[in-house]
C-alpha cells in the first residue's frame, strides 16, 4: 500500500511540473482536457521563458568576485546543457506517455497474478524502490528550497526565475525516476516469474495439465516483459543519453564551482552540508538508474540450476532452453550498456575531467599571479 501511494503521489507531481498529462484514477490512467491544456501551457512557458531565467542566474556568477574571469564560460555551459536536455525531455513526452499506458496494463496483470498466486514482492526490490524514492524526493525538495534558503531579498522577477529553474531541474530528476520505475516494474515481473518457475520445477509429483498451462502462461508473460523492456529502452534511449551527459556536466562543473566557492568565500557549515549532500545524493540517484538496468538483465536470465532436480516436461525443458538462450541487451541508443560497470567508467571519466578543470584553474591562476 505504501508503494502504491508513493507511485500515485509521484504521478500527481509529474502532472504538476508538466512532465505528463496522465494521472492514475481508479487503477487506470486518464487524461482530462484541463490536465492536457495545463501541461501544454506549462511546457510552452518553460521552453520560452527558461532561457531568460537561466541568464539571470548566469549574471550571479558573472558579478561574483570568487569566480575567476577566465572561467566565465562554465556557468554558460552548465545552463545551456540543462536547457537543451529539458527541451528534449518535453518534446519526447508523447512517446513516454505511450509506454506508460502499455506498462500499466502489464502491471495490472502482474498484480492480479501475484495476488492469485499469493506471492510477495522481493525485499531487495522493495528496498531499492524506497531508496530511489528517497533520493528523488530529497533532490526535488532541495531544488525548491535552495533558492529561498540562500537568498536575502526575493523580488517578483527572482521568484519567477526561481520557479522556472526549479521546475526545469525537477523535470530532469523526475524523468530519470520514471525510467527507474518502468524498469523496476519489469524487474518485479521477472522476479514473480522466477518464483513461480522455482515452485513448478521443485514439485515432487508429475506435472498435470494445470501445471502445463501455468508454464505456458508464465512463458507468455516472460516474453511480454522482455518486449516491454525493449520498448522502454528504445523510447527512453535518447532521453537517457542526454540525461547522462547532463549529469556529467552537472557533476564536473558544480564540483569545480563548489570547490572554488568554499575556498574563496566564508561559508557556513550548513551551506557546505547542503551543497555536499545535494552533490552526492544525485550521484547515488543516478547510480540507482544504472543499477536497475543491471538487475533487470539479471532477473531476466536467472539460471535454473534446480531444473534437473524436479520433474521435467516438454514445456519446462523448452522454456529453460528459451530463457538460457535469450539475453536482454539494454544499450543506450545502441552505444553502451546501462549497468554498474558503465556507471563506474562514467565516474572515472568525471573524476578525470574534474582534475583537468582544476589543473587549468591552477595554471591560469599562477599565470595571472606572475603577471
Amino acid at each position: 500500500m505504501g508503494i502504491l501511494l508513493m507511485l500515485d503521489i509521484f504521478q500527481w507531481f509529474a502532472v504538476l511540473i508538466g512532465l505528463t498529462s496522465y494521472r492514475l484514477v481508479d487503477d487506470r490512467f486518464i487524461q482530462t482536457r484541463i490536465a492536457r491544456v495545463y501541461t501544454l501551457i506549462l511546457n510552452v512557458i518553460t521552453v520560452t521563458m527558461l532561457p531568460v531565467a537561466l541568464m539571470s542566474a548566469v549574471k550571479f556568477y558573472y558579478v561574483a568576485a570568487w569566480l575567476p574571469r577566465f572561467m566565465w564560460i562554465t556557468p554558460f555551459v552548465l545552463y545551456a546543457v540543462n536547457y537543451v536536455v529539458i527541451v528534449q525531455t518535453l518534446i519526447s513526452r508523447c512517446h513516454r506517455d505511450s509506454i506508460l499506458m502499455e506498462l500499466h496494463h502489464l502491471v495490472v496483470k502482474l498484480n492480479r497474478e501475484m495476488g492469485r498466486a499469493e506471492k510477495k514482492m522481493n525485499s531487495k526490490l522493495r528496498r531499492l524502490f524506497y531508496v530511489k524514492t528517497l533520493t528523488t524526493s530529497y533532490l526535488s525538495l532541495c531544488y525548491v528550497l535552495g533558492t529561498f534558503l540562500f537568498s536575502d531579498e526575493l523580488t517578483f522577477s527572482m521568484m519567477l526565475s526561481a520557479f522556472l529553474i526549479n521546475n526545469g531541474y525537477n523535470i530532469l530528476i523526475a524523468t530519470t525516476h520514471f525510467y527507474f520505475v518502468s524498469f523496476w516494474q519489469v524487474a518485479r515481473g521477472y522476479d514473480f516469474v522466477n518464483q513461480q518457475l522455482e515452485e513448478l520445477i521443485s514439485t515432487p509429483s508429475p506435472l498435470t495439465s494445470r501445471y502445463t498451462e501455468e508454464m505456458r502462461s508464465l512463458w507468455s508473460f516472460h516474453a511480454s516483459l522482455s518486449q516491454t523492456a525493449h520498448k522502454i529502452n528504445r523510447i527512453y534511449g535518447r532521453q537517457m543519453l542526454a540525461s547522462r551527459f547532463d549529469y556529467i556536466i552537472f557533476t564536473v562543473i558544480n564540483g569545480y564551482i563548489g570547490t572554488i566557492y568554499t575556498r574563496s568565500e566564508p561559508t557556513t557549515l550548513f551551506a557546505k552540508c547542503f551543497g555536499g549532500l545535494l552533490y552526492w545524493i544525485r550521484t547515488v540517484d543516478f547510480f540507482m538508474t544504472d543499477y536497475i538496468c543491471d538487475l533487470v538483465a539479471q532477473y531476466q536470465s536467472m539460471p535454473k540450476h534446480t531444473a534437473s532436480e524436479g520433474v521435467m516436461c516438454n514445456e519446462l525443458s523448452s522454456y529453460v532452453i528459451y530463457q538460457n538462450s535469450m539475453n536482454l541487451n539494454l544499450k543506450v541508443c545502441g552505444l553502451f550498456p546501462a549497468n554498474r560497470k558503465q556507471w563506474l567508467n562514467m565516474m572515472g571519466a568525471i573524476l578525470c575531467h574534474s582534475v583537468m578543470l582544476l589543473q587549468y584553474h591552477l595554471m591560469m591562476s599562477a599565470k595571472q599571479h606572475n603577471q
